[in-house]
């Protein structure tokens, strides 16, 4: 293989010609992810998803000594594309740093973003703003989250794969691949906060429907109890009994409403002292 430069971002039409070609093309991101050794470098493949459309990004990868070789599967994100002219002006070293920085950086600003998404929504929830599509929505995020913890503990595995393969691999890159495997721990154990958030934000959306339905329960309740005194009274002087000493009174039918309005207003201010409205 006439050798361009340490570090190149290809698709598999551009490298066809390749004697690296058929072996990448045996690699397939989309069933498989991790690494394999080989008597002249490391074959491998990871995939990723960007943001919250989940859109997939699925390279193959080839490692030695002197070169870095990323052939891009499928790439729906235009992650690399945007760092494909700097990696190819640099050194193994260098061209491995921008790439992994770059997927990293990216990275970081999708769990940035997703932190605030569920902190606004915490917050909506616990104003009590309970709009009748949160649970897809908190659904929708669960899925993402998942999407994202495979993706970096995939990536995470293929890292540690490389690490201990140091001997086929150039010793500053196998600095690098070490220093990227705690960043990308850590970006796994931000990912695992992420879901673990989540979880809080079904647990306040669940205590906020529960408050909400025991305050709908509670005002049933005590408009009940008010209009209890006044069925009382409809069916006690409802009887009609010719001995009833209201029957033929003259002011028995205005006693009975006023009776009936005080049992009300009796009834409100006996439940507003005990703030039951």
């Amino acid at each position: 293989m006439e050798e361009k430069c340490a570090v190149r971002i290809a698709t598999l039409k551009e490298i066809q010609e390749d004697v690296l070609a058929e072996n990448l093309k045996k690699i397939k991101a989309d069933y498989w992810n991790g690494v394999k050794a080989v008597e002249n470098g490391i074959y491998g493949s990871f995939q990723m998803h960007n943001g919250k459309r989940v859109k997939p990004l699925w390279i193959a990868f080839f490692l030695d000594k002197e070169q870095f070789v990323l052939t891009i599967l499928k790439d729906e994100t235009d992650l690399l594309n945007k760092v494909k002219e700097k990696v190819s002006e640099v050194d193994l070293q260098e061209g491995v740093s921008i790439i992994f920085d770059t997927i990293l950086k990216n990275g970081q600003q999708i769990t940035e973003e997703m932190e605030t998404y569920l902190i606004n929504m915490e917050r909506e929830i616990v104003a009590g703003k309970i709009e009748r599509n949160r649970n897809q929505a908190i659904f929708e995020c669960k899925r993402i989250l998942t999407l994202w913890k495979n993706d970096y503990v995939q990536l995470l595995n293929m890292i540690e794969g490389i690490n201990g393969m140091e001997q086929v691999i150039a010793e500053e890159c196998a600095c690098y691949f070490g220093i990227y495997e705690n960043k990308v721990r850590r970006m796994t154990e931000q990912i695992q906060f992420l879901y673990e958030e989540l979880v809080h934000v079904r647990e306040a959306l669940d205590a906020a429907i529960a408050y909400e339905q025991n305050r709908i329960m509670k005002v049933f309740t005590t408009v009940t109890t008010v209009f209890m005194p006044l069925t009382l009274v409809a069916g006690w002087y409802g009887m009609n009994f010719s001995n009833m000493p209201e029957l033929k009174w003259k002011y028995g039918y205005l006693f009975v409403a006023v009776l009936s309005v005080a049992v009300v207003v009796v009834c409100i201010i006996f439940f507003k002292k005990k703030k039951l409205l």
